[in-house]
Order: C-alpha cells, then sequence, then structure tokens
C-alpha cells in the first residue's frame, strides 16, 4: 500500500502551491540514462514537472520503451492543465508491464503493473468511465488479496471504482445549474482563486499570481509570481472593477492568499506563507482600510498544515483543517471555539460524517450557520475533491453530507466553494481548461478563473440580511468615523457593531427571525438616526434594503440661493421584481405613482428594472403600482407625513398579478382577556416598514375590517384609547396567496407582542422567578424594604405610582397555556401581593395609582437546554418601580 500510496500522492493545488508551465532549469544530459536517473531523483521528491523535463529528454533517445512512457505519463497525470496527455503515454507503458518491475534502474524497459491503475485514473479523470473500470480491474488482477499489501491496495482501488460508479449516476443526472465565468475584469491569464465574496455580493476578494503582485518578484519554491489579495467592486450595473491591492498592510513580498470571509465583510481570514507549511492569519476592517494580520494561537497554527479555515457570523466559532496526527485521514476537519478571554480553545476533529479516512478540505459554514459546505476525496465523490454539504443541528451534530451534484462537481479536484447568504448562488475558481455548464462548455482565461454559479438546491433557511447604504451629501464624502450599533429590542443584546465599506458605502448585517433590532447610526460616537426592524419567525429568507442619508455638510459650488441645501429634499427609488420567489428585475416596466390630491405621475425602469431619484414632496401620501407583460401588481401606499430631513425611500414592487392577490387585516380591540368586551372608538395606527401609514377608528363592535397590505411588508398595528396602549404584529412576507389576517389586541391585561424593554426608574423592586414560577417571594428582604418604602412615601403626603415590567423566557411553560401568559401572570400576580402588602400598611386601592404595566415574552430562543439558568434565568423576572 505504501508504495502505491506514494506513487498516488498528487501535489494538490493549493494557494500555497500550484503548478504551472514555468522556466525549467533542466538541460539534456547527453543520454538516456542520464537523463532517466535525474527525471526520477526530481520524482522521488515529487517534483513532477522539473522531472517531466528529463523524462522527455530521455524519450528522445528511446520512445518505444514502456518504462519511459510509464514515467512521463505519471508526470502529466499531476500536470495542472495538461492531465489529458497522460492517456497516450501510459496507453504505451500497458503494452509490457512486469510484476518484477525495478523503479530506479535505467536499463529496466517495462512498466510497473501500476501502469495500469493510473491509465485507470486518467480515464476517469477525462470521463471515460468504462475504460477507467476495465484498467481499475486489470490492476487488481495482479494483486493477491492474502497478502496483507496486496489488500490494502485493493481496498484503496475498491475506493476509486466507487467514484466511477458515482461519477456515471451523476452524470446521467445532471444537477440545474448555471455557470458563468465572471470575466476578463476578475480573470487573467495567470491564475486567479480562491474567491470570498461580501455577504450582499458586491465586494469580492480574491487571490491572483499577476506580474503586478507585490514586488513583483517570482518565488524560488514554483518560479511563479508571489500570491496577492486583490479587491474587486461590483457597479449598479453588475459590472465588476478592474482588481486593486486589497491594502499594503495585508500584501508583503511574500505570498498571501484568501481563505474566508465572515458575513458581515469585517474579518479577513488569509493563509500566510511562502515555503513549508505557512500559517493561518485574521484581519480586521475598519471600513477603511485592513488591520496588519494577526495570527491564529497554537491551538490552531501548528508545525504541521493547516490549509483552510472558517469563521461563523459571531466570530466565535472556527473550523479549519489540518494534517495533525490523530485524524481520521491525512486532512482533516476540526473545530475551535472563542473562550471568554478571546483565546481559541483546544480543537477537536469533529469526526464522521465530515471526516472520512480520505483528504477533507475547503470548510465553508453558510451565513445561516447551519449549511456546511466543504470538499472531500471520500467515497461519496464522483472523483478528487468534491464539493459536499451538510446541515448541523441544534445540538451541534452534522446530518449525513450530500454532494453538490455534477457539473458544480466534476472528475477532477473541485475545492473552493462559497456561497451566497440565501445558498442560491456560488463562487468558486476552477483549474480546468473549459467548465461544464449541463453540457455547454465556457473556455476560461488563464490556468485558474474565477465562476459564479446558480443553483436551486439547498433550501433557504431562516435569516434575512440587511443591506445598508449610506448617502453623503452631493458634495460630501462619507466620513470615516461612521458605525452601525444593531441590538435586539426583544433580548436587549447587543449583535454586533458594524463600519460601511468607505468605497462603496454599503454594510451587510445577517440577522435572524423572530425579533425586533434596533439599528443605530452613529458618527464619532454621537447617534444620528436609528431604525427599528422586525423579522418575523416564520421567514425564510429576506433581504432588507435601507438607504442611510447623511445631512450635507458643506454647500456644493453653484448651489448657493435657490439651490440652499438646507431645503428638505425626500427621493424615491422604484425597484420592479418579477415576483417574490424568482425578484428578477423587470426592465421597461410602466410605474405609476399615485398622488393623492394631485396629478399622477407615469414613467418606465430603466434595463435594471430601476427608477431613481424621483422627487416627493413633504407631507404627501403616496401609491405605487406597476405594469408590464399583462401583469399589474397591487398599489403599495407610502407617506412622507413626518419626515424631517433629506431621505431616500426604497420602494419594491412585484408584479405577481396584484389584483388577484388578496392581502387584508381584521382588528377588533376587547378591553380584556378576561372580560373580552369590544372597544369602540379605539384610535388604530397600521405602519409599514415599506414607509406607509393608516389610521383607523373602531366601530361599535370594537373593530376595523378590511384594511389593505401589501406584498413582503412587515406592519406594527397601535391600538389607543384613554391613554392605554397595546401593540401587534403582521408580516406579509413570504405570503403567496391572498389572505386575510386576523388580529385581535387587549388593552388591559394582554401582552403586548412589540415587548417593552424601556427603561423605568426611580425606587425599583425586581425578583427573579425559577422555571415556571410566578410569585414573588414576600419573606425576601428586598421586597419588605420596598413596601415599607412605598407606605413611607404614602405617609409622607406623596403618591405611589407604579411602573411594573414582567418577562417570560423563550423555556417552553408546562403550567400555563404560553409563555405570554405566564409573564402576565407574573406582572398581575405582582401588583396583587403588593396591594395586600400596603393595605397591612394602612394604605387602600385607591392610594395606589398603575402607571403602566408592561409583560412579555424575551431572551434567546430556545435551543432545547431548559437547564441552562446562565442562559434563560435572567430574562424570568418582574420589575417593579416607583414612578417619581
Amino acid at each position: 500500500m505504501k508504495k502505491l500510496v506514494l506513487s498516488l500522492l498528487l501535489f494538490f493545488c493549493t494557494s500555497l502551491s500550484l503548478f504551472a508551465q514555468v522556466p525549467s532549469t533542466a538541460v539534456d544530459k547527453g543520454s538516456y540514462g542520464r537523463n532517466f536517473t535525474e527525471g526520477n531523483i526530481n520524482l522521488l521528491d515529487f517534483e513532477y514537472l522539473e522531472a517531466l523535463k528529463y523524462f522527455m529528454f530521455a524519450y528522445k533517445y528511446d520512445s518505444t520503451n514502456a518504462n519511459i512512457n510509464y514515467k512521463i505519463g505519471r508526470c502529466y497525470l499531476q500536470h495542472p492543465t495538461q492531465k489529458h496527455l497522460a492517456e497516450t503515454y501510459l496507453e504505451k507503458a500497458i503494452t509490457n508491464v512486469s510484476k518484477k518491475y525495478l523503479e530506479d534502474e535505467p536499463k529496466e524497459k517495462r512498466a510497473s503493473i501500476m501502469a495500469y491503475f493510473f491509465l485507470g485514473q486518467s480515464y476517469h479523470l477525462d470521463g471515460r468511465l468504462d475504460e477507467a473500470i476495465k484498467m481499475y480491474d486489470t490492476y487488481e488482477s495482479y494483486l493477491d488479496p492474502k497478502k496483507k499489501l496486496d489488500k490494502e491496495d485493493l481496498d484503496l482501488v475498491e475506493h476509486f471504482k466507487k467514484q466511477v460508479q458515482n461519477a456515471r449516476q451523476m452524470m446521467l443526472a445532471p444537477v440545474n445549474v448555471k455557470i458563468t465565468n465572471l470575466g476578463d475584469s476578475i480573470n487573467s491569464e495567470w491564475p486567479e482563486y480562491s474567491p470570498v465574496i461580501t455577504a450582499d455580493e458586491q465586494v469580492l476578494y480574491y487571490t491572483t499570481r499577476r506580474p503586478t503582485t507585490t514586488g513583483g518578484e517570482k518565488s524560488e519554491a514554483d518560479a511563479m509570481y508571489y500570491e496577492d489579495i486583490v479587491v474587486s467592486y461590483k457597479d449598479e450595473k453588475g459590472k465588476w472593477s478592474k482588481p486593486v491591492s486589497i491594502s499594503p498592510y495585508i500584501n508583503t513580498f511574500s505570498n498571501e492568499a484568501t481563505i474566508n470571509l465572515t458575513p458581515d465583510g469585517q474579518t479577513l481570514i488569509i493563509y500566510r506563507g511562502d515555503v513549508g507549511n505557512g500559517d493561518l492569519y485574521y484581519s480586521s476592517f475598519d471600513g477603511k482600510d485592513w488591520a496588519i494580520p494577526q495570527k491564529f494561537g497554537s491551538n490552531i497554527n501548528t508545525e504541521f498544515w493547516e490549509t483552510h479555515a472558517s469563521m461563523s457570523r459571531d466570530g466565535n466559532t472556527l473550523y479549519f483543517v489540518s494534517d495533525r496526527p490523530g485524524g481520521l485521514g491525512e486532512r482533516d476537519i476540526y473545530k475551535s471555539v472563542k473562550l471568554p478571554n478571546g483565546q481559541w480553545s483546544l480543537c477537536q476533529n469533529v469526526g464522521a460524517p465530515i471526516n472520512t479516512p480520505f483528504d477533507e478540505d475547503a470548510p465553508f459554514l453558510g451565513a445561516d450557520g447551519i449549511t456546511f459546505y466543504f470538499a472531500s476525496k471520500g467515497d461519496k465523490s464522483m472523483g478528487g475533491f468534491d464539493v459536499m454539504f451538510s446541515f448541523i443541528d441544534e445540538s451541534g451534530k452534522f446530518s449525513e453530507p450530500g454532494n453538490m451534484g455534477y457539473p458544480i462537481n466534476t472528475t477532477d479536484d473541485d475545492v473552493f466553494y462559497v456561497a451566497s447568504p440565501d445558498n442560491k448562488r456560488f463562487y468558486l475558481s476552477s483549474g480546468h481548461e473549459e467548465i461544464s455548464n449541463s453540457g455547454v462548455h465556457e473556455k476560461g482565461y488563464g490556468e485558474k478563473d474565477i465562476y459564479m454559479g446558480k443553483v436551486d438546491m439547498i433550501k433557504e433557511n431562516p435569516l434575512a440580511l440587511f443591506r445598508g447604504r449610506f448617502v453623503p451629501g452631493p458634495c460630501d464624502s462619507l466620513p470615516n468615523d461612521i458605525t452601525i450599533l444593531v441590538t435586539s429590542v426583544t433580548t436587549g443584546e447587543v449583535i454586533g457593531t458594524y463600519r460601511p465599506n468607505h468605497k462603496t458605502g454599503t454594510f451587510s448585517v445577517i440577522i435572524p427571525p423572530g425579533s425586533k433590532y434596533l439599528f443605530t447610526y452613529q458618527q464619532a460616537g454621537v447617534d444620528l438616526h436609528s431604525d427599528e426592524v422586525f423579522v418575523p419567525e416564520d421567514i425564510a429568507y429576506e433581504e432588507i434594503q435601507k438607504a442611510i442619508n447623511l445631512k450635507p455638510m458643506k454647500i456644493c459650488p453653484g448651489m448657493m440661493g435657490d439651490g440652499d441645501t438646507s431645503k428638505k429634499e425626500i427621493l424615491l427609488n422604484v425597484l420592479v421584481l418579477n415576483n417574490p420567489n424568482e425578484k428578477k428585475p423587470v426592465k421597461n416596466a410602466e410605474y405609476t405613482l399615485h398622488h393623492k390630491g394631485g396629478k399622477d405621475v407615469v414613467a418606465v425602469t430603466d434595463e435594471n428594472g430601476s427608477a431613481k431619484g424621483i422627487k416627493l414632496e413633504a407631507e404627501k401620501s403616496y401609491g405605487l403600482s406597476a405594469f408590464a407583460d399583462g401583469k399589474k401588481s397591487a398599489v403599495s401606499g407610502f407617506n412622507t407625513i413626518g419626515i424631517k430631513e433629506n431621505k431616500v425611500i426604497e420602494k419594491t414592487i412585484y408584479l405577481e398579478k396584484g389584483e388577484d392577490l388578496s392581502l387584508l387585516l381584521n382588528v377588533v380591540v376587547y378591553n380584556s382577556k378576561g372580560g373580552k368586551k369590544p372597544l369602540p372608538g379605539t384610535n388604530i395606527k397600521v405602519k409599514g416598514t415599506d414607509g406607509s401609514f393608516q389610521e383607523f377608528t373602531t366601530d361599535e363592535k370594537g373593530r376595523v375590517s378590511a384594511i389593505a397590505l401589501s406584498p413582503s411588508t412587515n406592519y406594527e398595528i397601535d391600538a389607543d384609547k384613554d391613554g392605554a396602549v397595546t401593540k401587534g404584529l403582521v408580516s406579509t412576507t413570504g405570503v403567496r396567496k391572498s389572505k386575510t389576517f386576523e388580529k385581535v389586541l387587549y388593552l388591559k391585561g394582554g401582552v403586548s407582542e412589540v415587548p417593552d424593554n424601556s427603561e423605568i426608574t426611580g425606587d425599583c423592586f425586581t425578583f427573579y422567578f425559577k422555571y415556571n414560577m410566578n410569585e414573588v417571594d414576600e419573606s425576601a428582604p428586598e421586597y419588605k424594604s420596598f413596601i415599607d418604602k412605598l407606605a413611607e412615601v404614602k405617609n409622607a403626603g406623596g403618591k405611589v405610582n407604579l411602573q411594573v415590567r414582567a418577562s417570560a423566557s423563550t423555556v417552553p411553560s408546562s403550567k400555563f397555556k404560553n409563555n405570554a401568559d405566564l409573564a402576565a401572570a407574573r406582572a398581575n400576580g405582582t401588583l396583587e401581593k403588593i396591594k395586600n402588602s400596603l393595605k397591612q400598611k394602612g394604605l387602600t386601592d385607591a392610594d395606589i395609582t398603575v402607571v403602566s404595566t408592561k409583560s412579555f415574552v424575551s431572551g434567546p430562543a430556545y435551543a432545547g437546554d431548559y437547564t441552562n439558568t446562565d442562559k434563560y434565568g435572567k430574562f424570568q423576572y418582574v420589575k417593579v418601580c416607583l414612578k417619581k
């Protein structure tokens, strides 16, 4: 087996070691024997290209020799772009083979029996699958299963035969995929590979070995130009810019290569080194430039080979590849987590079913934190490395991997694969001369090119991509000190702090569903503006686009007088898409801006389905609809009421037969859950994330019926009567059929669907409950002290005005119908206990005023770990304050 394994050892084309047709120091040694011996020495050192030069010199002296044909065929089989040439030489080699073959003897004219195996490999790579099986079978016929080494070789050949069978099945049933070369803006005659991309797919980083790399020098290791990392930007028309060096802080006179990028685009993992094993580094982005790369610690980097890594979106989990001892195969995937002190933990091998007795590489954790892509040479491959996928469950276990299929995978190595947040698009580098596209072949530009593919194979997992863009004043540039702070309104948890790309003004944030988020935009730590974004629990994948307009800092030349920039300007950007599923832009669509009380405006979209910079009037209500190809959208309402500064309103219209898609909302308001008395005359406000605002009053039955809603919009419903307020939520995101939503709201004793985490202050009492409990401990010193304080205030002539906030965690209640009822019971029960305690102090109900009572469910989503009191306990509380 050792002999076969050494013969099979491919000089794998990672970002550090690529084969190429480079200038050689080889010169003809003047005879067959001397050239043969020199070639053999290089072959033993896996210097295949140098060995090939000498074997070709020897071939000139004796081209009929089966042995020299065998040697040449082996070398070509490892060539980056000319593997197909191996067949011709290996076909000559098998005409004269011997089990008594002498590997190092120049006079040996026979070939090794392994010529059959390598010819099988060559046929396998070329898609000649039946012939590959025949060669593998022939090689097996020379082996004796009773001998240990032969038995190991038989097992290995059976592995390759499984891969041939996989290739047969996959090539007969190709996946529906469209693969496109990213063109000459990205690719060149030189190698380009290992692409990584931001979540909004507007910024692409990749590795190149062009003459323009830093220093313009060549590596002594392979006589190729040193690697540099470059960046390219996509413009509004979808065209990529010419690449430029990522940063002088990252690129050096040695090798730097892209490995992975976090979804927010703010942490880049790179491979740095010239010769030897190299190491994994990371760099952080401040919006304008990248920091000097920092080396991962000794729990990650070792004396062995760490080739690739991927980090989770929260930055707390790292999956990486190493060939350190103790793995299941040569290269395995490992996992490390970030400790509270910021260091990385001791790593763990992720084990089966991800790792196999063969090589695994190139892990990529999707933005959803669930979909896990990697490359494997295991039994599920159709040849070489294949791109695989698996799903991580809530307990951290991996599902059985699946193969991404043909033509994403081929019979050659297919390794570096990164996916868009919705898993529908991917970017990869390919070393094939041509890349297959379900039967269509597209010629590449160089040794390795970068491609983009579209595939509908992996389901969309629940998450939202928030795509923000800062718009500075007309004569301003984007300030350097802009930051975005994102917090969960539901839990109070800080999701992250982000910086926009200074060149594009854009930023991306991945946010999980089932919560309301506050986006706070700051400059030099001072709040400029904030937005609340609600992501429903039941979405699949949603993109939220937002333009943030900055106040002009200076007046443009020629804009004095009538062009005073202090004058408020409200603009509308329109995007027309075919439907919420495919989201294809509709060019030349006729859109109508309905101006209530004014004249309608009719125009058409551009080739990208958009219309930008439409001027709107302040304090007005509008409607927007579109028409194309016989389809008419629903009218989407919005307004400019209350806008106090420059603003760009982004509106997306879908042409999915708007007149047939009826989305209506019925609201009924009761006094309380217990009484259920309808409340006529209640003021109802319906606010949509599309900028729409509608106001109504309930009828004698406490109802408002047939409120028109727009597709793909989240709505907040406010009910207000005599100072009592409650809120509700409705989302039309993902709704594909006509639907009437029924929303019931309770003004008293109910639970607001929009958690009110507003801080209440004063003299307060806070009590934390155990699981499922709803009664405070009256014997607690804090409770007794709070009661004494309230009595003291009343006796001194003051007022006892109370504010109450009660929370239940997300751990399911076994005692109450739902967690909202548990939270309400905590609020109401605590108030009753306080009143009873105060009565014993001589106070009556008339002496106590309850200013506000809010109960809600909060905390992280339940993950089955109900015993984790550190995680959920802090969200099981009641807080009562004496309002001053």
